[in-house]
Order: structure tokens, then sequence, then C-alpha cells
């Protein structure tokens, strides 16, 4: 039989695109059912830090191997990271303009 081969970091590319996805679910076509535009906001974050987490793993596992191939790991620590500094980003930037506005 032939030997299987390893892809270390393919967790946490698919972790990565998967958040950085679900940021857009918000501006999908009002066609869509609104479970399917809102209900994955709520996992952005979540989604991005355990890519990052898998994709730091995989980088450790990989730690020694002259050979390895990184760019997956390292993609999906990249794309986990924007996943989850742009709600972050978000929020902090609406909470500032919010309490800054003076009404009357």
């Amino acid at each position: 039989m032939g030997r299987v081969k390893r892809h270390p970091g393919t967790m946490s590319l698919l972790l990565g695109i998967s958040a950085t996805v679900m940021l857009g679910c918000p501006w999908l076509p009002s066609t869509f059912s609104n479970w399917i535009r809102f209900l994955p906001v709520y996992f952005i974050i979540p989604v991005g830090i355990c890519a990052i987490v898998s994709g730091v793993s995989a980088l450790r596992a990989m730690r020694g191997e002259g050979a390895a191939d990184r760019r997956r790991a390292r993609a999906g620590i990249a794309l986990g990271s924007v996943a989850v500094v742009v709600p972050v980003a978000v929020a902090v930037w609406a909470y500032w303009t919010l309490s800054t506005q003076t009404y009357g």
C-alpha cells in the first residue's frame, strides 16, 4: 500500500478560510435566510482563534523538519488573525464613535 501523505497546517488553513468567509455573511443578499446571514457572526472569533491555535501547534510540530512546508500553517494563522482583529477593531471603533458623540 502507498504511504499516507501528511499535510500539517491544513486544518489551520481551512479554519482560517472559513472564519474569513464568515466575515462576509452579513452582506449576503436578503434572499438568503437570516439564519444563513447572521448566525455565522457568532462563530467568527472562536473559529479564528482555533485557526491560530492549530496553526501554531502545527508549526511547533514541524520544528526541526527541514523539508516541511509551513505555508498552510502560516496562511491559517494569518487568516485567523484577520478574522479576530477585524471584528474587534469594528467593535472598538463603534464603541468609540458612539461614546464620543454629543446629543442635543
